[in-house]
């Protein structure tokens, strides 16, 4: 199941969102992260996670325009149906460190 939060931000920024990703992987042995703007409206973090179930971890921030700015862990993504529990954390984790509150679609 792809899960979403809404981000408290005005403008996209993309400095908070490397700051907040580099604290996350900062919290776990080996884990990496790049983030890439993707477009006006896309920032995206890709999580390297090492081990035998490692694989990348994609998460993005999209500029809603009117409906704000969202996190999204997207299932088909990068690796992260088969990284598993690990692409879940690292959202959860992302989310907490841009104050990002769940959203439920």
């Amino acid at each position: 199941m792809d899960r979403t939060w809404r981000v408290p931000w005005k403008k996209m920024d993309r400095p908070s969102l490397e700051e907040a990703a580099r604290a996350v992987a900062g919290g776990y042995d080996g884990v990496t992260v790049t983030v890439e703007t993707e477009g006006d409206d896309c920032l995206t973090c890709f999580f390297s996670v090492p081990g035998e179930e490692g694989g990348t971890v994609e998460l993005s921030v999209y500029d809603l325009d009117a409906d704000g700015f969202v996190l999204s862990l997207e299932l088909d993504a990068s690796d992260n149906v088969e990284v598993g529990e690990d692409a879940h954390v690292l959202a959860e984790d992302l989310a907490n460190e841009l104050e990002a509150r769940p959203l439920d679609l």
